[in-house]
């Protein structure tokens, strides 16, 4: 990666003038990965598609002299000056997560070697004692991803505070009462100068390596400039529409759908708000849409080839069409998924003795429908880590968003709660714990251990993330020879992206080798329901069975919360079982195959 030199120039350099050499440089130096780090005089940073007058306070920012630029890509209004510092990093990463998640544990990485507590919350900002100091936006151009994030060094917090004007409906959702509260700046928590940390910064990223900027690209930098300077792209006016739709959806924003319609048709739409925007919306999502008849039905066709989730942040396809034409009529589920809830004594016992050790079980956050069975059985899946994922897949009910630290507590306990629960086989899962270096590996481990010392006699089963593909660490955790270990595929390939958020059905495919490959017996499972055909199911059960893996789980998804992905189709039993012929026909020699399996259901009888 390379360090961008910037030639010094007469004219003040507003921000304009650096989104402009982002933009130059990802269209026109495409041999490396290129950094560096700048800062503005005080200005307001407008997201590509906010509406000025609900995010800031125009009549301060006049006042006080504060610049009103807006940027070409997605993310939330932000506040920066000279005590603000500014990072572009211009890559070839094509998966939007993959970037985030390497590109910003670097700058956390950055700050914990100044000896600041820094930590990664979610994908893109960056907290100090549960205070915000950076967060990342993100654009796309053809083969190249630009991200830029502000890191809050010596800030002026005041004015940060009383130029920004969200909505209170937007603050709480963030737990906070102002923008005040919400924030702190680095500077506060070491000695170093701006400018002996922007030196440090340099060398830390990039080394010796740069790119020196010429004449004749200074020369085509200033002509982007002019655009982004104008007041058209600034201010500019928002044509009138015949429809205006608007909702919050929780981890998206804000979205108001402008729409045009003629003829009963779409001739034109735009979407204001606060989104975070990843990927060209102007031709991925709304030219696609001109022309189309206003129904439902017609929309849903257009676009079902298209990840709405790799345009802005996290939509979802119902969800874009709840804003467009309100909730979809209610699905009744069949008679085969009615579920006897009706709690027993020993179901009962077990939850007393889950609450006793502080355990958290997918039974609970999974929401599963054969809690009540397997508790009157004494047999429950516990979940480490944690109850809160740093991930947030369409079909799952696990809270997402920032996880606490880890409780060094929590291996004794769940080693304690099998002993209690006389648990002859024991399943362990965990949430997603991307915020930490190891995504969680080593308390994996020590819960492991915990439970052989307490319960030499347990089998234990495993159902293990996917810790970003990283080899190593599944080797880690294999090596403490559990008697299973699972993964699941979750879904077929096509729809993978729109079902899982952070997961990919290649690496999925590769963790099953790799638990393979170390001698343990490896498990999968996927969901049913969400849209698949019969072929995507045989492909994947073929592209399952190449890892080496044997063992199966097939089950009905069932949408835990109206923010969830619909129901598509309820699948008949005898379409399970026939599933489970074909399955064990192919080579597999253990399948579960029912509207109500899960990943752990009946583990420990097919044994």
């Amino acid at each position: 990666m390379k360090y961008i030199i910037i030639p010094e120039r007469e004219a003040v350099k507003r921000l304009p003038f650096y989104f402009a050499v982002e933009e130059h440089v990802a269209r026109t130096y495409t041999h490396d990965d290129f950094f560096f780090a700048w800062r503005v005089p005080p200005t307001v940073m407008l997201g590509r598609n906010q509406l000025i007058e609900t995010e800031v306070d125009t009549a301060y920012c006049e006042q006080q002299g504060i610049d009103i630029f807006r940027r070409k890509s997605g993310g939330g209004c932000i506040y920066a000056d000279s005590g603000c510092i500014q990072f572009s990093y211009i890559s070839f990463a094509e998966n939007v997560n993959d970037a985030f998640c390497v590109y910003m544990k670097r700058i956390a990485g950055l700050l914990q070697s100044i000896q600041v507590d820094a930590r990664l919350s979610g994908r893109n900002d960056i907290l100090i004692n549960e205070q915000k100091v950076a967060g990342c936006a993100f654009y796309k151009l053809k083969g190249r991803s630009v991200l830029h994030n502000s890191l809050l060094y010596n800030t002026q917090l005041e004015h940060l505070s009383k130029a920004l004007t969200p909505t209170k409906e937007k603050l709480n959702s963030k737990g906070v009462s102002s923008v005040r509260q919400r924030v702190t700046n680095v500077s506060d928590y070491t000695n170093m100068s701006i400018e002996n940390f922007l030196e440090y910064v340099q060398e830390y990223m990039c080394g010796t390596e740069v790119l020196e900027l010429t004449d004749a690209d200074m020369k085509q930098i200033e002509q982007i400039e002019k655009e982004l300077l104008s007041p058209d792209f600034v201010y500019g006016k928002n044509p009138k529409y015949t429809e205006v739709k608007k909702k919050r959806f929780a981890d998206v924003g804000t979205i108001e759908a402008r729409i045009e319609i003629k003829n009963e048709h779409i001739t034109d739409l735009n979407l204001m708000g606060d989104y975070f925007l990843l990927g060209d919306i102007d031709n991925e999502l709304i030219q696609p849409l001109k022309g189309v008849a206003f129904t439902r039905e017609a929309v849903t066709e257009r676009l079902k080839d298209i990840d709405l989730s790799s345009l802005i942040r996290n939509l979802e396809m119902n969800q874009f069409l709840r804003l467009l034409f309100g909730r979809p009529p209610h699905t009744m589920k069949p008679d085969w998924l009615k579920i006897n809830l009706t709690s027993k004594k020993s179901s009962g016992e077990t939850a007393g003795i889950l609450a006793r050790h502080h355990m958290n079980t997918i039974c609970t956050s999974g929401l599963c429908p054969n809690r009540t069975e397997c508790w009157a059985a004494r047999t429950a899946t516990l979940m480490i880590g944690g109850d809160i994922c740093t991930r947030k897949c369409k079909f799952c009910n696990t809270l997402t968003g920032r996880p606490r630290l880890l409780d060094p507590n929590e291996p004794r306990n769940v080693a304690e709660s099998v002993k209690a629960l006389n648990l002859r086989y024991a399943v362990i899962t965990s949430v997603d714990r991307d915020d930490l270096p190891d995504f969680g590996a080593a308390h994996w481990i020590n819960t492991i251990n915990a439970i052989r010392e307490l319960n030499p006699e347990t089998k234990i089963e495993l159902l293990i993330p996917d810790f970003m593909g990283d080899k190593s660490l599944i080797q880690k955790v294999m090596a403490t020879q559990p008697h299973v270990a699972g993964h699941n595929m979750e879904t077929v390939r096509r729809l993978t992206p729109s079902v899982r958020s952070v997961a990919t059905y290649e690496r999925s495919l590769a963790v099953l080798e790799e638990i393979t490959r170390c001698g343990i017996q490896a498990k999968t499972g996927f969901m049913v329901g969400l849209g698949e055909t019969h072929e995507e199911i045989l492909e994947t059960m073929d592209d399952i069975l190449k890892t080496g893996c044997k063992r199966l789980t097939i089950g009905q998804y069932l949408q835990p919360t109206a923010k969830h992905l619909p129901v598509e189709a309820y699948i008949t039993p005898q379409q399970f079982v026939e599933y489970k012929r074909i399955a064990l026909e192919k080579g597999f020699q253990r399948v579960e195959s029912g509207p109500l399996v899960r990943s752990s259901y009946h583990a420990a009888s097919s044994e």
